[in-house]
């Protein structure tokens, strides 16, 4: 999903910049983004009931929520400059901040966890088409009329993705053994082939390229505009 992500946002920045033309409303290009983001929030809700296996607690859940939040915070005010009315004031990383917290109840109960994403969905499918006149509400997802951040991911429907990561872990992530006789094969031996434990590399440090990629690229995708216009 780290390199799929990578993959979207050279394309974006890259028709930003004017490098490419491209339409992001509709075909493939409007569900790869969701499906990529989907990934990284099952993942999240997986990670968490993984936590809560290994004896996690509500003060794990609320250290690794401000851990998310700062970043979070620091992503809404640059781009705050960078878009104006188009900023992320919800997105990817203030999601998985309050779901930290929101989906702990939840961890260790995969059959409560499953009817809320269920409930989750369905709330956030039926608010989806319709406009609000309450931008207070915006980060639940009573979306206001025009309304258009570069990243907007609210609680409904994008929470549902967290419970059925939390769900799947507590249904089968427990049985799962990743080596013979139950022993698990650290994934920086060497016996796995450099391409592998790069791409394993990012995605233990998934957070880090997040924030780190996208100046990357934005520094790139201006250099390029400037070269070859």
């Amino acid at each position: 999903f780290v390199l799929l992500m990578i993959i979207y946002h050279a394309t974006y920045v890259s028709v930003l910049h004017g490098l490419l033309t491209i339409e992001f409303f509709r075909g493939f290009w409007w569900v790869f983004p969701r499906f990529i983001a989907a990934g990284f929030v099952t993942l999240s809700g997986w990670s968490l009931s993984a936590k809560n296996a290994r004896g996690g607690c509500f003060r794990d859940y609320a250290r690794r929520a401000a851990k998310l939040a700062v970043p979070a915070l620091a992503v809404s005010l640059v781009s705050l400059i960078m878009f104006g009315k188009s900023f992320v004031f919800f997105g990817i990383l203030h999601l998985l901040a309050l779901s930290s917290i929101l989906a702990a109840p939840l961890l260790g109960r995969p059959v409560i966890a499953l009817a809320t994403g269920l409930g989750a969905l369905a709330a956030g499918m039926a608010l989806g088409p319709l406009r609000f006149a309450w931008p207070w509400l915006a980060w639940l997802g009573f979306r206001p009329g025009e309304l258009y951040p570069v990243d907007y991911l609210p609680l409904l429907p994008w929470f549902a993705w967290i419970c059925f990561g939390a769900s799947a872990y507590d249904f089968f992530g427990r049985r799962l053994k990743t080596a013979p006789e139950g022993r698990s094969v650290p994934i920086s031996s060497g016996k796995a082939a450099f391409p592998l434990r790069t791409v394993l590399y990012l995605g233990r440090h998934s957070l880090i390229v997040y924030l780190a990629h996208l100046p990357i690229l934005y520094g790139l995708a201006w250099l390029a505009a400037a070269l070859f216009r």
